[in-house]
């Protein structure tokens, strides 16, 4: 369980819940001084992340931009867990207008940050930029973790299902350490948390099913309760075409962790046949049969997506991008 958690950068998620299920001082010593080791260490990094993300407010703020924050950011501002330890971020997720990308990167580069481009690559015109859903990280060498400002909080393939406009329409305010930001409407945390998890990382670039945004899922849903509009994302999700992801991510969430489906969504029974292939690929440990196990998953993607979209996947035979994701895949990497 150990390892489990600490390749899904959920080990302090586990902490937290065997704390509050009075089973912590049942640890082993040496496991109970790891976890509050990496605590006391994520702890420490994260309120640096506060600190630079309040710092990052008032410099958008002073050019009259309100962000929406994301994912890690949201949740730790929004204090989605009880202290600023539990959650591990690895980069802060900002949505912005648009059309102040250019401002923002004229604002910023003046408080030392610059876009990380990896080597042989130009840096984008941030005018109609339009290549991806954000622009490239920035990095500043006085704070610890980059900043990816979002023009769309998903991939442009899954727009439709949650538009920047929606985003921004339905957040609320927070002021924050001296600045304001907006934090997205709990249907849309959810929706993003779907979206992001399972459509992107897992289905679309074949990732093993991350057990720390799951856990944030449920979390998030029993936090926010009532708040959550379960119809508009069924709606939402079935209008476009993927409910039956939606189902089969609902029904792994009820599966692993006990997740309550609500009753405004009606599963199938074939998604729990359905979920399966991704149960396995959590339970896989042996690296040789988690290689195989991959290569066959891509594999059997690459000649889907070859029969269904032919001119398109050919194309994308020719960037460096696809044979990144497929050797990432393959081996396992941790996002």
């Amino acid at each position: 369980m150990l390892r489990t958690s600490s390749a899904h950068l959920a080990a302090l998620q586990l902490r937290w819940a065997l704390r509050e299920q009075r089973l912590f001082s049942a640890c082993p010593a040496d496991v109970a001084d790891y976890l509050d080791a990496i605590y006391t260490l994520n702890l420490d990094r994260n309120l640096q992340c506060e600190d630079q993300l309040a710092d990052f407010l008032q410099l958008l703020n002073s050019i009259d931009v309100r962000p929406v924050l994301l994912k890690g950011a949201a949740a730790l501002v929004g204090r989605l867990y009880p202290t600023s330890g539990e959650r591990i971020i690895t980069d802060l997720d900002i949505l912005i207008p648009a059309e102040k990308l250019p401002d923002i990167l004229d604002k910023l580069a003046g408080a030392g940050y610059q876009p990380w481009i990896a080597e042989g690559m130009d840096v984008p015109n941030p005018v109609h930029f339009a290549e991806h859903h954000h622009y490239p990280p920035l990095v500043n060498s006085d704070w610890p973790a980059s900043v990816e400002l979002h023009l769309h909080p998903v991939l442009l393939e899954f727009a439709e299902l949650l538009s920047s406009e929606d985003v921004f329409k339905d957040a609320t305010v927070l002021k924050w350490r001296g600045g304001e930001c907006l934090l997205p409407s709990p249907t849309h945390f959810i929706s993003h948390n779907i979206i992001h998890t399972f459509l992107v990382n897992t289905q679309n670039q074949l990732e093993r099913l991350s057990l720390r945004q799951l856990f944030e899922f449920v979390l998030a849903s029993r936090t926010f309760g009532e708040q959550i509009d379960w119809n508009d994302i069924r709606n939402r999700f079935d209008s476009h075409g993927y409910g039956k992801a939606l189902r089969q991510y609902l029904a792994l969430a009820n599966t692993v962790l006990g997740f309550q489906v609500p009753n405004s969504i009606n599963m199938d029974g074939r998604d729990r046949p359905r979920i399966q292939p991704y149960l396995i690929h959590l339970d896989l440990e042996n690296r040789g049969a988690l290689w195989i196990f991959n290569l066959l998953r891509q594999v059997r993607s690459r000649l889907r997506a070859l029969w269904r979209k032919p001119r398109k996947t050919f194309g994308k035979l020719f960037t460096l991008g696809v044979y990144r994701r497929f050797i990432d895949s393959i081996l396992g990497a941790d996002r």
